[in-house]
Formats: structure tokens, C-alpha cells, sequence
């Protein structure tokens, strides 16, 4: 009664496009009451572009660009893509760098004499340099991201970068928000860009610059209060924080970690096919429920008559087999009907 009806609806979240990894995704999602959503690659499209490059201590802008393409070179995160690109674009040759350490935080490296960091604030210069509101913002219309980097422990220059929300986001939040759903926003990024981006689509509750680890912590806290946390995220700082999770639900087009720890994987690339799952969720569970009534009412019916002495084999063994039917052929509507 319950395997068969998850099995069909295994089938058909694959021809919507959803990859169901544990059957038991269609149990969880009943509990659901709070979605904490990643921002980099799944609400906004994680297409980084390097915007500008703000020097600081009277460095070049294009040594620095050199030295954070060198650092990023073998990396193959966004933000390395988008810096690498950014070189191509500025006909920038990259200078190769050695000792390389890549932690959650950022990147460490040496080229030539200087030691230098690339990453996060916290990671790049720790408690150093000037406040970011001391950098004037750009012309770009689009909310943007920092990232630091540092020479010989001395801040040396913020990246600017810029990112797009995905179009289907503003209505998913708002059919999400219909359903009575608590919605949050993570990140690694900045506290403020995270809730720019959080406030463009319509979230309230919204944290950044978190590492991996944070992150994780930011689920466990939700569900010590009692309440059922789907993540959703793409990348491998989001593996450890769905773990964690009621119920986890990876991105497509993000790292190979974060699909190993969800129970179900959006094949299309974006969050927008959540809707889908729940209302396939929905009908499934409703398929279980009626597939188990089918079998205790041969039950409630079968157990009295046997225990008379008046159900003999044949008859039982035709009353399973009728059991086994009805429960068959009610999960074939659910086919039919999808």
C-alpha cells in the first residue's frame, strides 16, 4: 500500500524533472513547516561577474587582478570563474601561484614574496582595514558581493561582484508564503548583500556571511525549536547544512557533495520546481492513505468472518488477492491521472 503509491510517484517527480533519492521524501515533506533557501546558485542564477576591482595601500588594480586569477586559476568555484574570465577580458596573464590551501573561508597562496589570502572578510583580513561602508558602491543597479584579499596580512583590495535573482524566485516565494511556510535566507556572502538580495524577493528572515559550519547551526537552531527545516541549496558549502535538514533538496547545475546529501535534486536548475514536488507530495500521500483504507477495510472485514470459522482458504486467498488488486489498481489512477 505505501511503497507501491512512493514508487509511482518516484516515476513521476522523474518525468517532472525531480530525481528522488530516498523514498522516504514523500514522508518528510508532510512536516515541512520552514524552508531555509541558499542564495548563491539557487535563488539568484550564481552567473558571478566581476564588477570592479577596489585596490587599496596605492596597489595596481590589474596586479591585484593577476594575483587573485593566479590564486583562483585551478579553483572551480563561481567566483573563480567570474575572476578568470574578468583577466581574459582584461588581457591580464594571470601569475601562477604555489602553496596553495583552499579552506571553506577562501584561498591561500604565494607568489613570489607575498603571501596572500583570498576570500571572505572574516577569512581575508580578519578584524583589519577600513569599514566597507568606506567604499563608495558603483553604478550597477544589481546587488552586489565582496570578496577581500590580503598581501603579507595587509588588506590589499575588495572584489566587487554582481549576481542575478532568477526570474521564477518573487512568485515562488510568494506560493511558498501561501502555503504558510516560514521562508529564510542564508549565505556565506555578506550580511548586507543577503538581505538586499532577501528583501528583492521578498524574504524577511535572512543571515549572511556564513561559513559551512554556520550554516549547519543555523538549521540545528531552527529545529531545536520545534521546527521541520527543508534546505535548499547547490553548492558544496551547503552539504553539511542539509544533512542536518528535515528535508534537503539540491540544485542541478551545483556541486556533485550537495546531491549526495539530498533526498530529492531539482534536475531543471532552479528552486521553482519545489511547487512541483509538494503538490506531487500531496497527491502521493493521499494515494497512501486510500491505498491503506483499501487493505484494512478487506481486514476489518476478513478477520471477523475468519475467526467464526467461515473463511475458508479459497475464500481468503481470493480476498488477498482482491486486497493486492484494489491497491494496484488505485495507484494506476495516480499515473492515469498525472
Amino acid at each position: 500500500a505505501i511503497p507501491m503509491a512512493r514508487l509511482a510517484g518516484i516515476w513521476l517527480a522523474g518525468q517532472r524533472g525531480i530525481l528522488v533519492s530516498e523514498i522516504e521524501a514523500y514522508d518528510r515533506v508532510r512536516a515541512i513547516d520552514t524552508i531555509v533557501f541558499d542564495k548563491t546558485g539557487t535563488l539568484t542564477h550564481g552567473r558571478w561577474r566581476l564588477i570592479r576591482v577596489e585596490s587599496l595601500s596605492g596597489h595596481d588594480p590589474r596586479s591585484i587582478l593577476a594575483w587573485a586569477a593566479g590564486l583562483e586559476q585551478t579553483s572551480q568555484h563561481e567566483i573563480a570563474r567570474a575572476i578568470c574570465a574578468h583577466a581574459r577580458e582584461q588581457a591580464v596573464e594571470p601569475i601562477p601561484a604555489t602553496d596553495i590551501v583552499v579552506t571553506p573561508g577562501g584561498i591561500r597562496g604565494r607568489i613570489n614574496e607575498n603571501a596572500l589570502s583570498i576570500g571572505n572578510r572574516r577569512f581575508a583580513w580578519g578584524d583589519r582595514g577600513r569599514p566597507d561602508g568606506e567604499i563608495q558602491p558603483g553604478a550597477e543597479e544589481m546587488p552586489t558581493s565582496r570578496v577581500y584579499l590580503s598581501n603579507n596580512g595587509n588588506p590589499s583590495a575588495v572584489l566587487i561582484f554582481g549576481d542575478t535573482i532568477r526570474d521564477s524566485v518573487p512568485a515562488l516565494v510568494e506560493a511558498l508564503k501561501s502555503c504558510g511556510l516560514a521562508l529564510h535566507l542564508i549565505s556565506g556572502d555578506g550580511d548586507a548583500v543577503t538581505r538586499q538580495i532577501a528583501l528583492s524577493c521578498g524574504l524577511t528572515e535572512a543571515r549572511g556571511g556564513l561559513l559551512p559550519a554556520d550554516k549547519a547551526d543555523y538549521v540545528d537552531v531552527l529545529s531545536a525549536r520545534g521546527h521541520h527545516v527543508a534546505m535548499v541549496g547547490d553548492g558544496i558549502n551547503d552539504a553539511a547544512a542539509m544533512t542536518r535538514a528535515h528535508l534537503a533538496a539540491a540544485i542541478h547545475s551545483g556541486s556533485g557533495l550537495a546531491k549526495e546529501a539530498a533526498h530529492i535534486t531539482l534536475m531543471r536548475g532552479g528552486p521553482a520546481q519545489l511547487l512541483d514536488f509538494f503538490a506531487l507530495s500531496r497527491k502521493v500521500n493521499r494515494k497512501v492513505t486510500q491505498n491503506l483504507w483499501c487493505a484494512w477495510i478487506y481486514n476489518l472485514i476478513g478477520i471477523p468472518v475468519a475467526m467464526s470459522g467461515l473463511l475458508t482458504p479459497l475464500v481468503a486467498a481470493t480476498a488477498m488477492l482482491l486486497s493486492s488488486l484494489t491497491v494496484i489498481g488505485n495507484t494506476l489512477l495516480l499515473l492515469r491521472k498525472a
